[in-house]
């Protein structure tokens, strides 16, 4: 499985935390106590949302190993910035550029979406929800099916209707269900929607919760939820995220408004 990093407001603020997502996956000591090795070398990725531009990466390349990316998106982390980075553990879906994320989609209802999970689902039950073809996603990644699903179902992404969705997609959770989705709309307005969420068959492990769980940093400027090994290499005030938790977060300008619901 992977570590993920969302985070909103001041690009300083940010940068310590991008730095600590490097360090993580470069060495993972939950994910080695789970006898999983200690690294997230399957491919890494980012959005980046910064004065009225987005950009997109992914990369086959270890988040670590990727030095000259990381650098130039460290050096775009000034001001009010918008982030979700992604590194790779391979579980579903071959190794391949193809399954990097954050994967990019446009909906046919007027949206656009990119999103990042870390967890297994039901891959299976999801082609089916979404009225897909199981072989042609042979080789994709539960997550990529879960995006897919998005797409075709989601008529836009208000509050209600993201509830009525991620909840579909939650009872598929084989262990995490930890994403983070940034939308765009027609109108010029962003969100994002992250959730929390550990099955109660894998939390029985108390080597799976620590690694598993979710942490969330809020200060007057700054709104992150991030994977747990993150704290490891940047000490804040975290608070873990609790299960079947969402954040919904409207982003201005430059100002955030976050919103905590139960998933």
């Amino acid at each position: 499985m992977c570590r993920i990093l969302f985070a909103t407001g001041d690009g300083r603020d940010v940068a310590p935390l991008l730095d600590a997502l490097v360090k993580a996956s470069e060495n993972d000591p939950y994910k080695e106590k789970r006898g999983r090795g200690k690294q997230h070398r399957d491919g890494w990725g980012y959005v980046l949302l910064k004065g009225g531009s987005v950009r997109h990466y992914r990369s086959m390349k270890p988040v670590f190993e990727d030095t000259e990316a990381v650098e130039s998106l460290r050096g775009e982390l000034t001001g009010f910035v918008t982030l979700m980075v992604h590194a790779r553990a391979a579980s579903q879906g071959v190794r391949s550029l193809f399954n990097v994320q954050p994967f990019a989609f446009s909906s046919r209802h007027g949206f656009t979406f990119w999103l990042i999970h870390n967890g297994d689902l039901d891959k299976s039950r999801i082609i089916e929800l979404a009225d897909l073809d199981e072989k042609e996603l042979e080789n994709a990644s539960d997550t990529y099916a879960f995006a897919t699903y998005l797409c075709r179902k989601l008529q836009n992404p208000s509050l209600s209707n993201l509830l009525v969705h991620y909840r579909t997609i939650e009872e598929t959770t084989k262990s995490l269900f930890n994403t983070a989705t940034l939308f765009h709309r027609p109108a010029g307005d962003f969100m994002a929607f992250i959730t929390a969420r550990m099955s109660d068959e894998y939390m029985k492990n108390s080597l799976n919760y620590d690694y598993g769980k979710l942490l969330v940093l809020q200060k007057e400027k700054l709104f992150a939820v991030v994977s747990s090994t993150l704290e490891l290499y940047h000490p804040a005030e975290y608070e873990v995220a609790p299960n079947e938790t969402a954040f919904f977060v409207r982003i201005r300008e430059d100002a955030f408004e976050v919103e905590t619901v139960h998933l």
